[in-house]
């Protein structure tokens, strides 16, 4: 009796595909590029909404985990290790510009602000509109906030991990974070939103 052979997890895949682009298999590294650029892609746009911004970070994502591959080690995901390596980015396009990261979006024509309008909105005209409106609300917040509630809301990575990735003690990751939700808490509460 022949035993079905069980497909292979995309954690799996990505270990075969790093360890093999580690042997140097430029191909394999190819497949690990193709796997994971919507997920950076979608990461860094939270950093800058302007393409140019967004397609090179992107690819200097890539060619930083290509360098950095021999010290890259299995007992961490794979897909960690590179949003690590994309939040770095992140951070620094941030700091580097000395602005929020979606300072680019045009402000409104009219006097309003436009937090205003997002507060009074109860049904969005589109997906489009609400994620510019959510980006210019996140804006507000100092980079490293940005990066912080970023990592551990959106990306779902754990504190530790935040706090190890930027060299951080547990408990000031934790004040930290805390300081950063009221920030945005405050923000939000001052354009209308109530929250629990």
């Amino acid at each position: 009796m022949t035993v079905p052979v069980q497909p292979q997890s995309p954690v799996d895949d990505d270990l075969v595909l790093v360890q093999a682009a580690q042997a140097g298999d430029i191909d394999a590294f190819d497949q690990i590029i193709t796997r994971h650029q919507s997920t950076m892609t979608a990461m860094l746009h939270r950093f800058a909404a302007n393409r140019a911004d967004l397609e090179d970070m992107v690819q200097e994502t890539f060619v930083r985990a290509w360098r950095a591959l021999p010290q890259w080690r299995p007992d961490k995901p794979f897909l960690h290790w590179l949003k690590r390596i994309a939040a770095n980015i992140g951070l620094e396009f941030c700091r580097k510009h000395q602005r929020s990261p979606f300072s680019r979006l045009v402000q409104p024509t009219d006097d309003s602000h436009p937090l205003d309008h997002i507060a009074s909105e109860a049904d969005a005209t589109s997906a489009r509109d609400d994620l510019a409106s959510a980006q210019f609300i996140l804006s507000h917040l100092p980079p490293d906030d940005r990066a912080l509630l970023t990592l551990m809301h959106l990306e779902q990575m754990p504190l530790h991990d935040i706090a190890a990735h930027f060299g951080w003690s547990k408990v000031n990751a934790k004040v930290k974070a805390f300081r950063a939700r009221q920030r945005l808490k405050t923000i939000l509460t001052r354009h209308g939103y109530t929250l629990s």
